[in-house]
């Protein structure tokens, strides 16, 4: 190969890394939808808290609750990244103190959105947001195989306590059935607010001559509500 070919490769080559490199620095970590999972120290949410526990077919308990999500600190992780100490608080309605319940950690990088709950991590988003798109929300721990899907992708969400102009939503598990049990675990995250609404609904029905009746044996309805966000 000539000197004059060798040296049009090395030029190519050039331009096509300044490209790259121009192109990294240039994409806006919001335009793949980061901010959908914001972490900033001493920011906090307040979530109302409402649901049903299934004990038996006749015995059933209601609970309500405020929780507390309040972002204390911030420390360099394993994965040479920057994780966010998060501390939950509850608080009951015949009470007027925050009792500390739990404290989680969170990180994210260019790719996804992890909250580690329990020492278990769980891939919450991944970026960028593109709609059905599939994961495996258990990628980072020993767990089986998780699959979760994206879907409503910038669409608006609203409830009973507030509405968003953008957001998407997580369908962690779907299972619809009536006659055996019915799942539905979904999380729905508002652009520069996080996790606006979270489902859990876990109900296994009463079989024998009951099946079919859609008799709820055992189980939880769980709903989890954003009414408050802010600064400390």
């Amino acid at each position: 190969m000539s000197i004059k070919i060798k040296n049009i490769f090395l030029l190519a080559g050039m331009v096509l890394a300044f490209w790259q490199c121009s192109e990294t620095k240039d994409l806006d970590p919001n335009d793949l939808g980061s901010n959908f999972f914001p972490l900033k120290v001493g920011t906090f949410s307040i979530y109302q808290v409402n649901g049903v526990r299934y004990n038996s077919m006749i015995d059933s308990t209601e609970f309500s609750y405020l929780l507390k999500e309040i972002v204390l600190d911030s420390f360099q992780n394993l994965e040479s990244g920057i994780s966010y100490k998060i501390q939950r608080q509850k608080k009951y309605p015949e009470s007027s103190v925050w009792e500390i319940d739990s404290l989680w950690t969170a990180r994210k990088d260019s790719r996804t959105a992890v909250l580690v709950e329990n020492n278990v991590p769980s891939v919450r988003l991944t970026f960028p947001l593109e709609e059905m798109k599939v994961w495996d929300a258990n990628k980072l721990n020993s767990n089986g195989e998780d699959e979760f899907q994206m879907i409503n992708v910038d669409k608006p969400f609203a409830d009973d306590f507030g509405s968003y102009e953008k957001t998407v939503t997580v369908i962690q598990e779907d299972i619809p059935d009536l006659i055996v049990n019915t799942i539905s675990k979904k999380e729905v995250f508002s652009e520069d607010l996080g996790l606006v609404y979270k489902e859990n609904i876990v109900l296994k029905y009463k079989q024998d001559e009951f099946i079919g009746l859609e008799i709820i044996e055992t189980g939880i309805k769980y709903f989890q509500h954003l009414i408050e966000n802010g600064k400390e």
